[in-house]
């Protein structure tokens, strides 16, 4: 009776059956929950990391470019000497040293830089020694000139001794200051033949049609070089705008044309 009992204890099943019990140690769950946070933490740490890397970098490579007058970069280059050489004409077969003036006050004694403020370029090239003062924000050329003196230092150059604007785009009105009808348009053709810079806007007669000879008036007082080229070619004089007379507006120039005869134009 007691070996049945012994055999029905053993063949009944066991409430703990051990085919039940997990195999993983305790504190499994929770050492995979932690090791999951603790990589998502990494990550982004390592995420913040990069980035304050990469805006590090970019503070440092500005604050470099700010100390001297700034060097531009290759891209920058390229896409600065094409947009001045759609506005002016450029040295062939160099490639500019390209400067951003970061502090103008340190070229104010020189006259090349009349014009000038921080954030325009200079465009220097040492082979031609020419340098090209371009605003990128108008998209202007301000000025062409000579390079006179190497700058000691390594930055700008002293280009603004020789400064010269006669190849810049200049605009210009022509008042016909004698009894010659057509005289006005007859020298636009001839002017604007000798010198490509040149585009007249307007053509009108002058208050007076007794002029004894012509006269080139620069209206803005920043185009010394090219009145004195077109006073030149016109064999005319430098001079200011007669009383009497209507300052023609958005233009450059005003030539009033005079004499008993034509200009002779300079070929």
């Amino acid at each position: 009776m007691a070996a049945k009992k012994d055999s029905e204890k053993a063949s009944s099943p066991s409430v703990f059956d051990h085919s039940d019990i997990l195999t993983s140690k305790p504190g499994s769950s929770y050492i995979n929950k932690k090791n999951i946070i603790f990589a998502c933490i990494a990550l982004t740490v390592l995420f913040i990391f990069g980035v304050c890397l990469y805006y590090y970098i970019q503070y440092h490579h500005e604050q470099n470019l700010l100390k001297n007058p700034l060097f531009a970069s290759e891209m920058q280059q390229e896409t600065i000497v094409k947009n001045v050489s759609k506005l002016t004409q450029v040295p062939q077969g160099e490639t500019p040293t390209i400067a951003k003036i970061s502090d103008i006050t340190k070229l104010n004694n020189q006259p090349f830089f009349q014009n000038a403020k921080n954030g325009d370029f200079v465009l220097i090239y040492t082979k031609e020694k020419e340098a090209i003062l371009y605003d990128p924000v108008s998209n202007k050329v301000l000025r062409v000139g000579p390079i006179l003196v190497p700058s000691p230092t390594g930055g700008i150059p002293q280009a603004a001794l020789g400064a010269s604007t006669a190849n810049l785009p200049v605009s210009m009105a022509i008042y016909n200051g004698t009894t010659i009808a057509g005289l006005a348009k007859k020298t636009e053709a001839q002017v604007t033949k000798a010198m490509k810079n040149v585009t007249v806007l307007t053509e009108a007669n002058a208050s007076k049609q007794d002029y004894k000879k012509t006269i080139v008036i620069d209206l803005k007082g920043n185009n010394a070089a090219a009145v004195a080229q077109i006073a030149s070619v016109l064999h005319g004089t430098v001079g200011s705008l007669p009383s009497g007379e209507v300052k023609p507006v958005n233009v450059d120039i005003l030539v009033i044309l005079g004499g008993p005869t034509q200009p002779t134009v300079t070929p």
